[in-house]
This record gives C-alpha cells, structure tokens and sequence, in this order.
C-alpha cells in the first residue's frame, strides 16, 4: 500500500480556508436567494391588502363610522410600512452581496450622485446642503454615494421643526481621512450610539417612516473600505456622523 502523499501544516490549513470560504459564500447565496423569494411571496398579498383597503375606502367615501375610517386608515398605513420594510431588506441584501470595483474616486462627486439620487426628498424638506471641498480616494463610487445618500436621508428624515441644515466636512488625521456629516435635527441619546448601527434598530418607533437598514447598510460598506463610523448627538442638538477613510496612495503629501 503506498504511503500517503505528506502535506504541510500550512497547506492543509489554506485547503481548509478555502473550503470553509466556499462553504461560506454558498450559504449567503443561499440565504439571499430565500430573501428574495420570501419577499416577492409577502408583496403579492400585500399588494391585494393594499388594493383592497383603497377600493373599501372610496367606494364608502361617505361613510360616517369614524372607527371604520381609522381601521382601514391603519391597514393602508400597515401595508405601506411593510412594503417600504420588505424593499429595504432587498436593498440591504443586494448592497452585501454586491461585489466592490475599487478605483480613484472623488468624494465630490459621490456626494454629487447622493444629491441626485434624492433631489426630490432634499427639495421636498427644503434641505440646505454645504461640503467642504472633498479628496480623492480608492473605493467603490456607487457604495461610497450609497454612504452620503443614507446620512443625508437620515438627516431630512430625523429633522426638527425647521429644514435640515447639513455640512460634510473633512480634515486628514495621518494616514485616514476623517469625514463628518453634521445635522440640525432632533438627535438622539448618547448612549444609542452604537445601537443605531445595528440592524431594524429605530429609535424613534413609528413617528418616522423607515426600516431600520439604511445606517446598517452604511457601516458595512465603510468596513469594506477599512474605515470605521460612529456618531455623535444630543437629542434636540442635531447628530454628527463620523466616518473615516484611506488615504489613497496617491495623494498629494
């Protein structure tokens, strides 16, 4: 019987890695694939509940029953909710699975297609949005606007009773740009901090609409970029959200 083949500690250990990475990355596919199943199920009654409580309504526009109204006021307000909870969950999933094509990208220009991607919710509130003039850095251009995107969104959602005033500014700590978006809304507890950073976690329950994913979302995709986020706030005294970045090799010394 001949002897079997020797293999170095080291080489059994990088099999096994990989194995268990591969092991890995089926199990989330898995797991993604059920997501978007699941969710595609739960939208199509949604969808006739939905329908369903509109046509109730108008059809009874006259109806003098108050308790009625407010029932059928709160299965459309409940649809509404689940739908925009079950839209976040695929979102949130196709950010994680998305793959990260790094290049020199400019954070003026991220911050540009958060802009853009929601002028309407900016103009609806009447945001006022200033930035330092931002650097260049090596990173993923849709996930790094994905970040600006959910910190000014949370800005105009979580705003007091005047518009929402944000400043991105920025300043170079040694080998990382530390950026800074700064809010004047309603704040938060210091000690929720780092809570908020955790999946479906809301705060403020259901005096604001959202799910829960979108400052989730953004730690991932700073992780990603090997940077850190956290935040700062007083309720009533606005938030700040700090997140930090590389260097890119190529910046000016």
């Amino acid at each position: 019987m001949a002897p079997e083949p020797h293999r170095s500690p080291n080489l059994l250990k990088r099999q096994q890695q990989g194995t268990a990475e591969e092991e890995l990355n089926r199990t989330r596919e898995a797991f993604r694939d059920f997501v978007y199943r699941a969710v595609h199920d739960l939208r199509e009654p949604l969808r006739a509940i939905s329908t369903s409580s509109q046509i109730l309504s108008k059809n009874d526009v006259d109806r003098t029953d108050e308790s009625s109204n407010q029932c059928l006021r709160q299965i459309q307000e409940g649809a509404d909710r689940l739908d925009l909870l079950l839209r976040d969950i695929v979102n949130y999933c196709e950010g994680e699975a998305r793959c990260l094509q790094f290049a020199e990208i400019s954070l003026d220009s991220a911050l540009e297609e958060a802009k853009r991607q929601i002028s309407d919710e900016l103009g609806k509130n009447g945001a006022v949005l200033t930035h330092d003039p931002l650097p260049t850095v090596t990173g993923d251009f849709l996930a790094l606007a994905a970040i600006f995107r959910n910190l000014l969104e949370n800005a105009c959602k979580f705003h007091g009773p005047v518009p929402p005033c944000i400043h991105v500014g920025v300043s170079r700590q040694g080998k990382e740009w530390l950026v800074a978006v700064r809010d004047n809304g309603v704040g938060f507890k210091p000690a929720y901090a780092d809570v908020i950073f955790q999946p479906f976690k809301r705060l403020h329950g259901r005096q604001f609409r959202g799910s829960g994913l979108g400052l989730s979302l953004t730690k991932i995709i700073v992780d990603e970029h090997g940077g850190r986020i956290w935040a700062e706030s007083r309720p009533g005294e606005g938030s700040t959200f700090w997140f930090t970045l590389p260097v890119s090799d190529r910046a000016n010394l």
